[in-house]
């Protein structure tokens, strides 16, 4: 009779500990991964415009392994801009998604005649 005592009071602790349904924080979104930036993780930043956060959050899109600087080029949506400065320009309550492609992704997706990484700005 033992071990049946010792199950059932197993059972009632674990569900003494579970949770109400609904009681659970609710994430902002879903976060984007290394190569994506979503509203969930802009919504906690400081920075008002999307160079200073990428700058802050992903450095590595804009600077290779030595930490050289590498030649990025940045689309809004299917238009090529220019250069990384012009996420200067963008403020981040303006965008819907940030997507990084390395140089041979950038390549596939954009046909251009860019040889570098891609950063693509998805507005709201």
């Amino acid at each position: 009779m033992r071990p049946r005592r010792l199950l059932v009071a197993a059972l009632a602790a674990t569900l003494a500990c579970a949770s109400a349904p609904g009681s659970e924080i609710e994430p902002a979104g879903p976060r984007g991964d290394m190569k994506t930036i979503t509203p969930a993780d802009l919504a906690p930043a400081t920075q008002l415009n999307l160079l200073d956060f990428i700058v802050a959050q992903r450095p590595h899109w804009l600077r290779g392994p030595d930490g050289r600087a590498v030649p990025v080029v940045v689309y809004m949506g299917d238009t090529r801009l220019g250069g990384p400065s012009v996420l200067g320009g963008i403020t981040i309550t303006t965008v819907a998604l940030v997507r990084y492609y390395e140089a041979t992704a950038a390549q596939q997706k954009f046909n251009g005649p860019d040889r570098g990484p891609v950063i693509q700005v998805i507005m709201k």
